[in-house]
């Protein structure tokens, strides 16, 4: 786990997955300029892309957020969690 997101603008997992659902979108993707395949699964939600993979567990109290990078991305980690959590703490 790289992130973990208590809930603070819903009350349920259902309500959080429902909210990033509609968050995570290929037209939010190209505003970052990244391509990716989403995948939603039950509570789950992963991208996948040139070099990278996220996943977002949805738990009771929160979600919990991992981010798999190539090596050439490596050093941009701290920005990437950065940008997601600001992107996440506004929806959930």
């Amino acid at each position: 786990m790289d992130l973990k997101l208590n809930y603070s603008n819903v009350t349920t997992k259902e309500d959080a997955y429902n909210a990033v659902k509609a968050a995570v979108t290929p037209e939010m993707l190209e505003k970052w300029q990244v391509k990716a395949d989403i995948s939603y699964n039950d509570f789950n939600v992963v991208a996948k892309g040139k070099g990278f993979e996220l996943t977002i567990d949805f738990l009771d109290e929160y979600c919990e957020v991992k981010l798999t990078l190539s090596f050439l991305l490596k050093p941009l980690r701290k920005k990437i969690i950065a940008g997601i959590e600001k992107q996440f703490s506004r929806v959930i």
